[in-house]
């Protein structure tokens, strides 16, 4: 993770509503994007627990599934619903009309 911290635009909320993957980069962290409950939702852009492009994964409710190994997180809370100890790293996320605005 980059030393960077501040807020940053990370992407569209129209592409989020469409179901488009969304990856941004920011310095050397990744951050994806995913609709769960009508809200916008920023986590780690990797899988933490083999690395896997989470942003590539399935979301079911609340609940997103890893593409690689099927592992999968809650996106309202960031556990792990195969490790107790795993947690997917989530972001402050802010809507500004179109623009979505993550900090780190």
């Amino acid at each position: 993770m980059s030393g960077e911290t501040g807020e940053y635009r990370v992407g569209s909320l129209a592409a989020v509503e469409a179901g488009d993957t969304t990856l941004a980069t920011i310095g050397d962290t990744d951050v994806a994007l995913f609709l769960c409950r009508g809200q916008v939702v920023a986590t780690q852009g990797q899988c933490p627990h083999a690395q896997g492009p989470i942003n590539e994964g399935d979301v079911d409710g609340t609940t997103l599934t890893c593409p690689w190994h099927g592992w999968s997180f809650d996106l309202e809370t960031g556990a792990s619903g195969e490790d107790e100890n795993l947690m997917l790293r989530r972001y402050p996320v802010r809507v500004d009309g179109d623009d979505i605005w993550v900090t780190l």
